[in-house]
């Protein structure tokens, strides 16, 4: 290996003994079992909570919007809060919560008490804001000239399904909500079923859903939904983003018919539909599966793409039409010719004028900035490894490769320029990278999964040069062969041994290897194996241990004899398993669906939980004696001692 660290000794004479050594493995420290406390502090970056002017304002995944013409409302989801936004001005504030408090509590203003809200609606007289407070499973009610919260219908921390009056009623799950001035109707998402509330009773009915996950039209409970989320009124009908069966459905309030706007077959189909909005003659849906905004013609069902990019690349670019960039946008709302978007994954609000498609930002900013600790920002940090000196970090939607010292908390760009994509070699700046999302170390270079760009990159760490060293930029394709003969498909985790590099190919569902001294690949797990988008990628030289995101499992490949198999675990399950490393005695898996961090003992495969209560953890690596976590839904580096 390219380097052992001993122990420095001290204290106490004695012979022999001490701390285990470290080896450099995996893009890790191994070698000693981590002796963890499990608390967790912002090592850099952090989620943003701000208010002030625009660019001055930061969100943390917002997730719906309602206007009144003067101001947009905004579900801050990550916040646990409700802001507004001044339309002329982009002047933010927060109405009702407390920024990265949950709770249920009512009460006015910053007293109140909210647990990721996803949907919010304005009332017809605009004095009211509903919001759907989707982590109590309840309906809330905030007075906008006061900020007073009360709570409509729901009890906080029951979840099930029933119908009734105000606290008698429950919920799953609700996340969008939308009135006619005389009701509210409300997506409750794990009950797929749509929700009436009269608001002169708070009393709770079923407009239309059995209940039974699935796609399926007709009157009332005979119809079903799949997960249904953005819901919209044009006073006659709802227009419902049922986002599980990747459709777009309508309901006729009079008579509670269900009908098909949108087909999950459709030539155009809208794969992630979430957030929905009526001018009466078009909807407008965005699309998080494709990080785009789409239009329905409601008479003709005709689907076509307002802004971002068809081929679903995600982003934060201002531009028009086709040119426009998004990541993960939720709720919208129509003002006037002008769409207001809740751009979640870049944590921004963003507006697209429904005439030409021109879309531009109303407040907050994409974190790039250096600086030490939490002054620095990050854009969805997808991954990390460590050389023991310094962390080393894929900031995916900024484009770049951050350096964080362990010593001071320092951030720096290591290379490639913040929202400035692009596939070029060069030194430090010059470079240009696309939405990099696999990083590991050697000691001496870093490894670099160009996730955009299909390729894999090559940083030497003293002089910021980067080099492709396999794959061709905008080439997707399977093919082994050295260098720019071979090619990739969305690769995304990488892990070393010092002599080879391997690869979580995920669009190609399959582990690929990498020869460093001369660029040669071949494919080490096909994809008749059975892995499904497998994500994270690490070794302690004997094994590969790959998190199999989509299968929800962890598997081994043996390097001398290539054994494939899922890894036996016990007393743990996984989420949407997404980042692994070890410490040569433990594996360490982020759960990115679950927010949570386990640890899997290799030698028996008995497991337990670290953390919980992370918002999006992906990429984790070690240095010996700390956990260091990127989480890519607040923008930080975490440490878990």
């Amino acid at each position: 290996m390219t380097l052992t660290l001993a122990s420095c000794g001290g204290g106490g004479g004695g012979g022999g003994g001490g701390e285990p050594q470290l080896t450099r493995m995996g893009g890790a420290l191994q070698g000693r079992s981590l002796a963890l406390t499990n608390s967790v502090t912002s090592f850099a970056g952090t989620s943003g909570s701000a208010d002030g002017a625009a660019t001055q304002a930061r969100f943390n995944f917002p997730g719906d919007v309602a206007s009144d013409g003067t101001n947009l409302y905004v579900a801050d989801t990550g916040n646990s809060v409700i802001r507004k936004v001044v339309l002329a001005t982009g002047a933010t504030s927060t109405v009702a919560g407390l920024a990265g408090v949950t709770g249920s509590g009512d009460g006015t203003a910053a007293t109140a008490r909210f647990n990721y809200p996803t949907g919010i609606a304005i009332s017809s007289d605009k004095s009211k804001l509903y919001v759907c407070d989707t982590g109590n499973n309840t309906i809330r009610s905030i007075n906008v000239a006061t900020g007073a919260v009360t709570t409509l219908a729901g009890t906080a921390g029951v979840v099930g399904f029933a119908n009734g009056i105000g606290g008698a009623a429950s919920f799953s799950s609700p996340s969008g909500v939308a009135t006619d001035g005389t009701n509210l109707y409300v997506a409750d998402t794990l009950n797929h079923r749509i929700r009436k509330i009269a608001l002169a009773s708070a009393a709770v009915t079923t407009l239309a859903g059995s209940g039974v996950q699935d796609l399926a039209d007709g009157t009332g409970v005979a119809a079903r939904f799949d997960s249904p989320r953005g819901i919209a009124s044009d006073g006659t009908s709802l227009y419902v983003a049922d986002q599980g069966n990747s459709a777009v459905r309508q309901i006729v309030i009079a008579t509670g018919v269900v009908s098909t706007l949108v087909e999950p077959d459709a030539v155009d189909a809208i794969q992630s539909p979430a957030g929905i909005a009526t001018d009466g003659t078009n909807l407008f849906v965005t699309d998080t599966g494709r990080n785009n905004l789409r239009k329905v013609v409601i008479a003709t069902q005709e689907v076509s793409t307002l802004a971002g990019d068809q081929a679903g690349t995600p982003g934060a670019v201002n531009a028009t039409g086709g040119a426009a960039r998004f990541s993960n946008p939720a709720g919208v709302a129509l003002v006037a010719g002008t769409i207001y978007l809740a751009d979640a994954g870049n944590d921004l609000l963003r507006k697209v004028s429904v005439a030409t498609g021109g879309s531009s930002t109303l407040a907050g900013i994409l974190g790039s900035a250096d600086g030490v600790g939490t002054a620095a920002g990050f854009t969805s940090p997808y991954d990390l490894t460590t050389d023991g000196t310094n962390v080393y970090v894929a900031d995916t939607n900024n484009h770049t490769i951050r350096q964080i010292s362990i010593a001071t908390g320092a951030v720096s760009t290591l290379a490639g320029q913040a929202d400035r994509p692009g596939s070029a070699d060069g030194s430090g700046a010059a470079a240009a990278f696309r939405f990099p999302s696999g990083i590991t170390t050697d000691g001496t270079n870093l490894f670099v999964s160009d996730t955009g760009n299909n390729t894999v990159r090559k940083i030497v760490i003293a002089t910021g040069a980067v080099s492709t060293l396999a794959g061709t930029a905008g080439a997707a394709g399977a093919a082994d062969g050295a260098g720019s003969a071979a090619a990739f498909n969305s690769p995304n985790g990488i892990t070393t041994d010092g002599t080879n590099l391997y690869l979580a190919d995920s669009g190609n569902n399959s582990v690929r290897k990498i020869v460093i001294a001369t660029g040669a690949v071949s494919t080490l797990v096909p994809a008749s194996a059975g892995l499904s988008s497998p994500y994270g990628i690490t070794t302690n030289g004997v094994s590969l241990y790959i998190a199999d995101s989509r299968n929800d499992r962890i598997c081994r490949f043996t390097l001398a004899g290539s054994a494939f198999s899922p890894l036996s675990v016990s007393g743990v399950t996984f989420d949407l398993p997404s980042g692994i490393t070890t410490d040569g005695v433990s594996l360490f898996v982020t759960n990115a669906a679950s927010g949570s961090v386990s640890r899997i003992a290799l030698a028996t495969g008995a497991g337990g939980t670290v953390v919980t209560g992370l918002k999006n953890p992906n990429g984790i690596s070690t240095d010996g004696s700390t956990l260091y976590v990127a989480d890519a839904h607040d923008n930080a580096v975490l440490r878990v001692r």
